[in-house]
C-alpha cells in the first residue's frame, strides 16, 4: 500500500471552502468530510482529528445539501463523506444525502431520486456536479451516532485507506447572477398534498439566507442592484409572514 507521504495531495479551489456556512475547517488536504446533520456541538472536536478536512451540520434536504456538495467537489483531496449525528425530522437531510449519492438526480426536475425529504430539489447543482460528487467520494452512513469515540474510530479506519486526491481538478460551480424578482420567488416545487408546515417554512428561510449570500458574493454594488435587493428582502419578509400565518392556522 502507498504510504501517507507518497499519496498525492493537491491544492483545493482558491478560497476553499467556496460556500460559507456553519462549518469547521480542519486540514484542507485531509481525505475526510464529516456531516453531523443536527448535531452541531460535536463539530469542533471532530475537526481536530487527523485527515479531517471539514466538519459541519446539514439541516435541510435542498440548500444544505447543495452547500455540502459544492464544498466537497471543490476539494479533490476529500474522498470520504461520513454522515453521522441526529437526523432532522421532516427534512431528513441524512437520508436524502445518501439517496443523492446512490441515485443522483432527475436532470429535468433536479429532484433527488428516491429521497425521503419533503423538498429534495437541487436547484444550483448541475447534473455534472452531482456526478462528480458521486464519483469523488465514498459515502459512509452512521446516522444516529453522536459518540465521539465511535466516530473517531471510523475516521481512523478511513484515514488508513486514503487513496490520495481525486485525479481531476477542483470542480467549481459558477453560480449565475439572477434577477431579483426570480430570486424572490420560492423555487422548490411543492405538491398539492403538502400543507404549510414549520419544516417547509424552515427550508424556505434557509434558501433565502443562501441566496442573499450569493448576491453579496457576486458584488452587486450599484444603486439599482441595492434597491432590487432591498425589494427582494421586503417581498420575502411578507411571504414569510404569510407562510407563518398559514402554518399557525394549520395547527
Amino acid at each position: 500500500m502507498t504510504s501517507r507521504e507518497e499519496r498525492t495531495k493537491v491544492e483545493p479551489a482558491p478560497s476553499w471552502p467556496i460556500v460559507a456556512g456553519g462549518y469547521v475547517v480542519g486540514d484542507p488536504k485531509g481525505c475526510i468530510a464529516i456531516c453531523t446533520l443536527a448535531s452541531e456541538d460535536i463539530c469542533p472536536a471532530l475537526a481536530k482529528l487527523s485527515q479531517v478536512a471539514i466538519v459541519g451540520p446539514c439541516k435541510t434536504e435542498n440548500v444544505g445539501i447543495e452547500r455540502l456538495v459544492l464544498n466537497v467537489i471543490s476539494n479533490p483531496n476529500i474522498r470520504f463523506l461520513v454522515i453521522c449525528g441526529t437526523e432532522v425530522v421532516g427534512h431528513v437531510p441524512g437520508g436524502t444525502l445518501k439517496a443523492l449519492h446512490q441515485n443522483g438526480i432527475d436532470p429535468s426536475t433536479k429532484k433527488i431520486r428516491g429521497a425521503p425529504g419533503a423538498i429534495p430539489y437541487i436547484e444550483h447543482l448541475t447534473p455534472e456536479a452531482v456526478e462528480r460528487f458521486r464519483r469523488q467520494v465514498q459515502c459512509i452512513e452512521i446516522i444516529g451516532v453522536e459518540d465521539l469515540d465511535q466516530i473517531r474510530a471510523k475516521v481512523e479506519e478511513l484515514a488508513a485507506q486514503d487513496p490520495g486526491a481525486y485525479p481531476e481538478p477542483p470542480f467549481v460551480v459558477e453560480l449565475k447572477k439572477r434577477k431579483a424578482e426570480e430570486i424572490a420567488t420560492p423555487i422548490p416545487p411543492l405538491t398539492s398534498s403538502i400543507s404549510p408546515s414549520m419544516a417547509a417554512l424552515s427550508a424556505l428561510i434557509e434558501d433565502i439566507s443562501f441566496k442573499l449570500r450569493l448576491i453579496e458574493k457576486s458584488q452587486l454594488t450599484t444603486s439599482a442592484s441595492i434597491m432590487r435587493t432591498w425589494g427582494m428582502v421586503v417581498g420575502m419578509a411578507l411571504a414569510l409572514a404569510l407562510l407563518g400565518l398559514l402554518a399557525f392556522m394549520a395547527f
